[in-house]
């Protein structure tokens, strides 16, 4: 029965992902811009992000996150994005969580989940480093989601409960030991 129930809801959240896929990739293009010191001018953006720190109208991200810019405009287009900047919001769960990460979490538009994780306890990091602060860890039984494109052997997980979520550094997501898989 957990197994129909968790189908079912991956069903669900995949079509609403879907939906989504526009809001991640504006959020976390944006994010890098808000990193460098841009001043937003959109509605969307204000709401979102605090002008009060920012020093430039056209912010050049940082070259280690310009790739991370080149990739979402990439998927942008791929996904045909068009995301309205008057409204004040994005439909983007933890948002604050996600604006904690020093490494940003690139979505691809698939949502897939690990049921019944069964590998080691794992912590998650702010960043795709082992000294990048723990902000939680996986426990064996836990059920992973993954909706992020990993990154030179770091994948983004988000573990549902109370914000936890981060990198872990899984290489490959076939490597994940789990009593089923699903999406």
């Amino acid at each position: 029965m957990r197994y129909l129930v968790v189908v079912l809801s991956l069903l669900w959240a995949g079509a609403a992902q879907a939906v989504e896929i526009c809001d991640e990739l504006w959020f976390t293009r944006n994010l890098v811009f808000d990193h460098a010191g841009q001043c937003f001018q959109s509605p969307l953006g204000q709401a979102i992000f605090d002008n009060s720190d920012c020093l430039v109208g056209n912010a050049e991200p940082d070259p280690s996150e310009a790739e991370i810019v080149a990739l979402v405009r990439t998927m942008e287009a791929e996904w045909d994005c068009d995301v309205d900047t008057t409204r004040t919001s994005l439909r983007i769960p933890n948002i604050a969580q996600r604006m904690a990460m020093i490494d940003l979490p690139v979505a691809d538009g698939f949502e897939s989940m690990c049921i019944g994780y069964r590998g080691p306890a794992t912590e998650l990091h702010t960043g795709r480093h082992v000294s990048a602060p723990v902000s939680g860890v996986i426990q064996p039984g836990d059920d992973l989601t993954y909706v992020f494109i990993p990154m030179r052997g770091w994948t983004f997980f988000d573990l549902g409960r109370n914000g936890e979520m981060g990198w872990g550094a899984i290489r490959e997501l076939s490597d994940l030991k789990c009593d089923g898989f699903a999406g």
